[in-house]
């Protein structure tokens, strides 16, 4: 019977999580393979697992909501443009 070791993604070695943090998912699994001789597939695993819990999701800023959501703000634009337009049509007419 063979001595196996179970590591989770919690146990990873450093340079593993430095490289998970920095971004580079696949160079983290490559480190993770040479340095523990896991699979490719339980590499990845692990890798992914601790990426959510070391990386936070990205979210968009609240100023990138769809403008449809505010349909008081385009009607405002609308607006304005027409007068601007009027304006300049009036000046030059």
């Amino acid at each position: 019977m063979k001595n196996e070791t179970i590591i989770t993604d919690k146990d990873l070695p450093p340079e593993v999580v430095e490289a998970i943090r920095s971004g580079r998912k696949i160079e983290a699994i490559k480190l993770l393979r040479i340095s523990t001789g896991l699979g490719l597939a339980n590499a990845k695993v692990l890798v992914d697992s601790a990426a959510r819990r070391l990386c936070p999701p990205v979210t968009s800023p609240p100023a990138m909501q769809d403008i449809s959501a505010s349909p008081g703000l385009v009607k405002f634009l609308l607006l304005a443009l027409g007068m601007f337009l009027a304006y300049r049509f009036i000046l030059n007419g």
